[in-house]
């Protein structure tokens, strides 16, 4: 009925019938979604006859829930206050020196009995189921007081271990298929060592006696080749050590020559013979001794002239 617009006129009763029955739901809907969604309302295009049924199916299970945890939250508050009333009274009795029944210690263990018998007895199928798995799980767990925190911290490790042993499990199994597979090859080496399934190849003799031959050959060669390069390397010029060796002599003697070039650079214009050069030396030496006496005269006669007289 969605898509007939409100302001519409109906003639047929059959339509209208439909439409009063889908605006009634609609109204439920509406009022149920305010009560959880407040001010919130849904959307004009999820306004049709499949959301509607959904919606309304969705209500009417919401409401049963309801009216099961409402009677469950009664039965609790009234198990409580009995046993607050079965407290109180026990303290009274007490308290007046009054011997009284209550005051045993074996009363509060049958009132929780009781509270207990009277719970399940008011129990839906559903919270019934709960609390015999809410029972069997302390016990497997051995949780003498359980809360739900407990409860799922045990659940948790439980959970843990399962997972270590199953990670422990497939490596166990990943090993022992690798164990089977590498026994079948064995085994299947094993059949075929028993049957003589291998026999040497009818050649393999001769190949064996060229490879020794070949061998053979070659390690010749390679004792020819060893002789030949010690021969190269004696017949061979100086090494580098000796170069350098010898180079450092010619530098020292090319530095010994330079002082005698050096010594005998004063003596070139002499001539080879040695009487000749003995009787140049000779005059070279008179002339010397010649230029020293001129020197000297000339020097006095300059002191003499440069020396003031003096007055008689």
């Amino acid at each position: 009925m969605s898509h007939i617009p409100p302001s519409a006129a109906i003639f047929s009763p059959s339509i209208a019938r439909l439409a009063s029955s889908a605006a009634k739901n609609w109204s439920q809907v509406d009022s149920w979604l305010a009560t959880k969604f407040p001010g919130r309302p849904p959307p004009p295009f999820e306004r049709n006859s499949e959301t509607l049924k959904v919606l309304v199916a969705l209500a009417a299970l919401n409401e049963t829930v309801d009216e099961d945890h409402t009677l469950i939250a009664s039965l609790e508050a009234s198990a409580l206050h009995t046993l607050a009333s079965s407290s109180g009274g026990e303290t009274r009795g007490s308290d007046d020196g009054v011997p009284n029944a209550l005051a045993s210690p074996a009363l509060p263990v049958a009132v929780v009995e009781n509270i207990s018998l009277a719970i399940e007895d008011n129990l839906s199928r559903e919270g019934l189921s709960a609390f015999g798995s809410l029972a069997a799980t302390s016990v497997e767990l051995g949780v003498a007081n359980p809360s739900p925190a407990l409860l799922g911290c045990k659940i948790a490790e439980l959970q843990t271990r399962l997972f270590r042993l199953e990670q422990a499990l497939a490596r166990n199994d990943a090993l022992r298929e690798y164990i089977e597979d590498e026994s079948e090859k064995l085994q299947i080496v094993l059949r075929q060592q028993e049957h003589g399934g291998y026999r040497p190849s009818t050649s393999l003799a001769k190949l064996n006696l060229d490879l020794q031959r070949k061998v053979k050959k070659q390690a010749a060669r390679l004792q020819d080749a060893r002789e030949k390069a010690n021969d190269a390397g004696q017949s061979i010029g100086p090494t580098v050590q000796q170069l350098e060796d010898e180079e450092a002599v010619y530098l020292e003697l090319m530095a010994y020559g330079q002082t005698l070039d050096d010594q005998i650079k004063p003596f070139q214009g002499l001539p080879p013979d040695t009487c000749l050069a003995r009787q140049q030396l000779e005059a070279l030496r008179s002339e010397l001794h010649s230029a020293t006496q001129r020197r000297d005269i000339v020097f006095e006669g300059l002191a003499e002239r440069a020396t003031p007289k003096r007055s008689r």
